[in-house]
């Protein structure tokens, strides 16, 4: 799936609560614009960024907790969708 594929998705409706995404991706628009703009017109859905090029994803203010490096463990990534549930869940406490 491209960057074009997921916009697409998400136009369509879909229900969706997390994104992992590559900062360097096919289609019109890089992992970074993607993230810029699920925020931008989707801000209930979180954003988890990974690529080897963690730095410029630091520097884009896009990851709340920063990018993922590669190569990473699949339960880095668990560990962090269960970070960004914890945080919604907390959110939406009364």
């Amino acid at each position: 799936m491209n960057a074009d594929d997921v916009l697409a998705v998400l136009e369509a409706g879909r229900k969706i609560d997390v994104i992992l995404t590559e900062v360097q991706l096919a289609g019109s628009v890089d992992g970074f614009e993607l993230a810029r703009q699920i925020r931008e017109n989707h801000p209930d859905i979180d954003v988890i960024l990974t690529s080897g090029v963690t730095r410029a994803a630091d520097k884009a203010g896009i990851c709340d907790d920063g990018p993922i490096a590669k190569p990473y463990q699949s339960h880095e990534i668990v560990r962090r969708i269960n970070i960004l549930r914890e945080r919604r869940r907390r959110a939406l406490r009364p």
